[in-house]
């Protein structure tokens, strides 16, 4: 696709102009195209370069093609928001042209199903001495590994990592927010010197904010392969964890074209093993159990592991004071009143001829 204004600088420092961004998005739209069908986008647009202001954009313009999907989703204040939805890779660079930097995608796709997707956001201190995030980085995945959740790094061209986990769509968007706080909180609980889950940044002290906060409906999460708004023109791009203890979360950029087209992609879909489920009704006439039918393994699911282990930290929670960890369990359980045997005649009776 040819860029309109091809001469136009977008990326000051380096010298990047529309051309090579849309001739970047043009290159990398093959690997762009699974993770952004049938997801609603908001588009960080920069339509005078990135050393002007910007904007989020989530209502599709009045010129944007018929080719481009629309989502309505109503809004809690009144009103609806028309998302733009990709069809075709060629949307893709099409979109950049009109000055998109980052594209940011729901971990769910329309109309309305469940989530297949679950990220947590490692976003580390910005001041001097603090907490090592690619060392976050490899506890968080041996914790998720302890419950069977596999993960995929991506470098988000910024300060951390995005740890994408790939689910089967049985669970709403609560259950994954629960599941996700519950994880955030046991990393947080068990490391509280370098990990936290404290939302405000005054109160992490230079530790690695464990973001649980993308999996409620419309929460979004930025693209693999997507370019950021940096003075580099850095990009978020996936990468094996063998690479997480070395490399740096802004190490490609738009110069880096040819090697990032090479790396791997997120797997959007799992393939099928087959398996027997077991029947454990009694036995029938002829004295063996009936066979159900040979079913495929979906991709991961987050049942059992963190519903039934940790349905207890995701529901027994709460804030400590400043400065202290973000998530602990609490020490009373709550629970129903037991109920007070009702008195029987000769009890109450008894009970009045005492006073």
């Amino acid at each position: 696709m040819e860029a309109s204004n091809p001469d136009k600088v977008i990326f000051p420092k380096p010298g990047f102009t529309k051309a090579d961004l849309v001739t970047y998005y043009d290159a990398v739209a093959e690997h762009m195209l699974p993770m952004l069908l049938e997801r609603p986008l908001t588009l960080h647009r920069f339509p005078n370069g990135v050393g002007a202001k910007g904007f989020m954009q989530k209502n599709v313009a009045r010129h944007f093609p018929e080719s481009i999907g629309r989502f309505e989703v109503a809004k809690q204040e009144g009103g609806t928001t028309v998302y733009p939805v990709v069809t075709e890779a060629e949307h893709i660079p099409w979109l950049a042209n009109q000055g998109t930097i980052t594209f940011h995608i729901w971990t769910s796709r329309i109309p309305d199903r469940p989530p297949d997707w679950m990220v947590l956001d490692l976003d580390p201190s910005t001041g001097r001495g603090g907490a090592d995030v690619h060392e976050v980085a490899l506890l968080v995945r041996d914790v998720l590994a302890e419950f069977d959740l596999s993960s995929h790094p991506v470098v988000t061209g910024s300060k951390g990592f995005h740890l994408w986990m790939r689910l089967t769509a049985d669970h709403d968007h609560h259950q994954v927010a629960v599941a996700n706080r519950a994880l955030a909180g046991l990393v947080a609980v068990r490391h509280p010197q370098i990990a936290t889950t404290e939302f405000l940044k005054k109160d992490r002290r230079d530790r690695v904010f464990v973001d649980w906060l993308r999996a409620n409906r419309g929460a979004t999460v930025v693209a693999p392969f997507s370019l950021r708004a940096t003075a580099t023109a850095s990009v978020a791009v996936p990468v094996d964890w063998d690479d997480v203890p070395d490399v740096e979360p802004d190490r490609w950029t738009l110069r880096d074209v040819d090697d990032i087209v090479v790396r791997r992609n997120l797997p959007d879909r799992a393939e099928p093993t087959p398996t027997r489920r077991r029947h454990r009704g009694r036995r029938s006439g002829g004295g063996r159990r009936p066979r159900h039918p040979v079913r495929p393994v979906r991709p991961q699911t987050l049942a059992p592991s963190p519903f039934s282990t940790l349905g207890w930290l995701g529901g027994l929670v709460r804030r400590r004071r400043s400065g202290r960890v973000g998530l602990e369990p609490r020490t009373r359980r709550r629970g129903r009143r037991p109920t007070r045997r009702p008195r029987s005649r000769s009890d109450r009776r008894d009970r009045r001829a005492t006073c």
